[in-house]
């Protein structure tokens, strides 16, 4: 009888009718989706399904494809393209040559995105007449990664809230446009593009949070929730801390922008958030190390780096 399962495999259909699809199970039992449902349905009405039929109609989407990473790595953030700052990611690619790193990690806002964003460039407040567009970004993109993988041989970047600006189908748009226009580069190099805000490298999250005004406290937080190392892009601060139990590393990274170019930070910044604070990390032989750009020797830390086989005694 078509709108009755088989007695003979009911047992099987109602461990089946759990967790398929009515097409799923169409396709295994060779029926019509329409018939799945009759069966479904006179189990319920016999008490032999607990629930109601129809609930399931497809197998939902499990998010468990962060990206996760062993080994050392340079970790920088917030360079926001084309505003970053060229001085200090010339340190960053001298300070992974010195440890031998060719792996760098972006913890979000690569790109300013100004164009699909909030906060308008500062010549096209000014009425210079420029308009940096979103094929202006990913050109900028392209320029500042090509640099990048002269040395490292594998970039990661995660999303941040630039790259998140807009809507989902906006904000999904932008993300492929940046695989269409930067997919060649695993002729140079591997480039990772992840949708996720997130990832893992060598048992430490590094992420793109939201933002608090007590420098490391949004850090010490993110650690305490997920029980875990956390190094925390997005605030601009830089600080090395624990969790109260002591048991959990609490990082912020810094940022890789220049303040004195961005137009809501030097014309519109009258807000009580702390100062940004210039910097990079990495995390070498499982531990971590922070650079802050005004606070490091550069003379010191890079004094044996060779360019091209000659000594570079001062790379500032």
């Amino acid at each position: 009888m078509a709108g009755k399962c088989p007695e003979d495999r009911e047992d099987e259909f109602i461990a089946d009718a759990a967790v398929l699809s009515i097409h799923d199970l169409g396709a295994k039992y060779n029926r019509a989706p329409s018939t799945m449902r009759e069966w479904r349905v006179d189990l319920y009405r016999r008490n032999k399904l607990l629930w109601y039929p129809g609930i399931a109609v497809c197998e939902p989407q499990v998010y468990d494809d962060y990206i996760e990473l062993e080994g050392d790595a340079v970790i920088v953030s917030d360079l926001e393209v084309p505003y970053h700052d060229p001085v200090l990611l010339g340190y960053a690619v001298s300070i992974g040559k010195k440890f031998g790193i060719k792996r760098l990690v972006i913890a979000g806002d690569f790109l300013a995105n100004d164009a699909i964003g909030f906060f308008a460039s500062q010549a096209e407040d000014m009425d210079v007449g420029v308009r940096f567009t979103v094929a202006d970004s990913l050109l900028a993109g392209r320029e500042v990664l090509s640099s990048l993988f002269m040395w490292f041989d594998h970039i990661v970047l995660i999303k941040g809230n630039h790259e998140q600006r807009g809507n989902r189908i906006a904000e999904l748009g932008f993300f492929n446009m940046m695989r269409d226009y930067w997919e060649d580069f695993d002729s140079e190099g591997k480039l990772e593009i992840s949708y996720y805000k997130w990832c893992r490298i060598a048992g430490r999250r590094v992420e793109h949070p939201t933002f608090r005004k007590v420098p490391g406290s949004i850090a010490r937080e993110r650690a305490e929730i997920e029980d875990e190392p956390i190094m925390a892009a997005h605030t601009h601060g830089f600080s090395y801390s624990f969790t109260k139990n002591g048991k959990h590393e609490c990082v912020d990274l810094g940022h890789c922008t220049r303040p004195e170019t961005r137009f809501y930070k030097e014309v519109n910044g009258v807000t009580p958030h702390y100062k940004w604070v210039a910097g990079f990390w990495i995390v070498y032989r499982d531990h971590v190390y922070g650079f802050p750009k005004e606070f490091t020797d550069w003379s010191f830390w890079l004094r044996d780096i060779t360019i091209g086989g000659k000594k570079e005694e001062d790379s500032t």
